[in-house]
């Protein structure tokens, strides 16, 4: 026994200088490390792509393939999930092809047209303030015309317009970056034909690591974490592109410049909760009001607060139903400290890692009760 203890200190000593030692060589050859990490992470980019398109693609095709199995004819239940993948896909194309034939170059024309009469733009809005604060003997704020216009012409002079449509070609022509897409479309068809036998595959793998109900809890939460990730961002995407649209055409009929920007900007920022609206709506109304005066600028305001309160009652509601099982407190908390955090990204995914947290913590919560009701039931029991 003791020739046993003494071998089994000498095995954890030599374990633990082992670790050390290892420790000491990550960090003494961190940067060649770094640059294998890289490597092949380069290596495995079109597979991440894969699986975010994938990803994204899961749930429209979850749907359509449950439409599709409850059909009477034969042929189309039989091949419900081929056929639900295609269809996905061909209207993702066909919507990517829209994109680049009709919105890209309006979209590029106003971008250009708004670079250009930026300076004219802000020239007036300083112009009509000093005017109304003379008018009023009022002076809000201290303005010198001339050094204001040259500040904000030196901040436009640092960015070359010219070199845009270069940067974008030479974007597209990247051989790699296109490989690395059209890989990863491909693989991405392949994860959600070979879906069941993945997860399957994880799952054995799960039973064979863990204790069985180790195994079986965390195959739980797994599952209910991506219900909330997928569900959570399909909604989102959906929500912000039938809001592109409709601010779009919304802004176009009623005649407001920049409107494809304007409803581009409003869709963006539509993916984060409650700010997004406010900053996105704020900032609309005051390029209209730059841009097309005072009366449009309210118009568009009237219009598009009307725009989020159909979105925030029936819009958002009817295509996100039971998602954000979480209150408007706690959605605003979420947004706030992911913002912080991690900037825009954070805001923008700090909801469903909210209701991922919600959900552990709460099941925690149940369980400790259970356990302590058991307790106080034992020892009634006893007395």
């Amino acid at each position: 026994m003791g020739r046993l203890e003494k071998y089994s200190k000498w095995v954890m000593s030599l374990i633990f200088a082992i670790i050390v030692i290892a420790v000491y060589k990550t960090f003494d050859n961190f940067n060649k490390i770094l640059d294998v990490l890289k490597m092949i992470w380069s290596a495995l980019t079109p597979f991440v792509i894969g699986f975010v398109i994938a990803y994204i693609f899961n749930m429209p095709i979850k749907r359509i393939d449950k439409g599709l199995k409850n059909s009477k004819r034969q042929f189309i239940s039989k091949n419900a999930k081929p056929i639900s993948i295609i269809s996905v896909y061909f209207v993702a194309l066909f919507l990517l092809l829209i994109i680049i034939r009709l919105i890209v170059p309006a979209l590029y024309k106003n971008v250009v047209d708004l670079y250009y009469n930026v300076p004219r733009y802000f020239d007036e809005a300083i112009s009509a303030l000093v005017k109304w604060q003379d008018k009023h003997n009022i002076t809000l704020f201290e303005v010198d015309k001339l050094t204001a216009t040259n500040a904000f012409n030196n901040i436009l002079n640092s960015i070359d317009i010219t070199q845009f449509s270069k940067y974008a070609q030479g974007v597209v022509k990247i051989t790699s970056g296109v490989t690395n897409f059209m890989i990863g479309v491909i693989a991405s068809v392949y994860m959600l034909v070979e879906k069941e036998r993945i997860v399957a595959a994880g799952q054995r793998l799960c039973r064979v690591i863990f204790k069985e109900e180790t195994a079986e809890k965390f195959i739980e939460n797994v599952t209910k974490i991506n219900d909330i990730f997928s569900k959570y961002i399909f909604c989102q995407l959906l929500d912000a592109a039938m809001m592109t649209v409709l601010a779009t055409i919304i802004l176009s009929l009623l005649k407001v410049k920049y409107a494809i920007i304007l409803g581009a900007l409003i869709g963006i920022f539509n993916l984060i909760p409650y700010f997004g609206a406010i900053i996105a709506g704020a900032s609309s109304v005051l390029i209209t009001l730059i841009t097309g005066g005072l009366l449009k600028a309210v118009w568009a305001g009237i219009a598009l607060a009307l725009l989020q309160q159909v979105d925030g009652n029936f819009i958002g509601p009817k295509i996100m139903g039971e998602v954000l099982d979480i209150s408007p407190l706690w959605i605003i908390f979420a947004v706030t400290l992911g913002g912080g955090l991690f900037g825009v990204g954070g805001m923008v995914i700090s909801v469903p890692i909210f209701m991922v947290i919600k959900m552990i913590l709460s099941e925690v919560i149940v369980q400790a009760e259970a356990r302590k009701a058991s307790g106080l039931n034992e020892e009634e029991n006893d007395e």
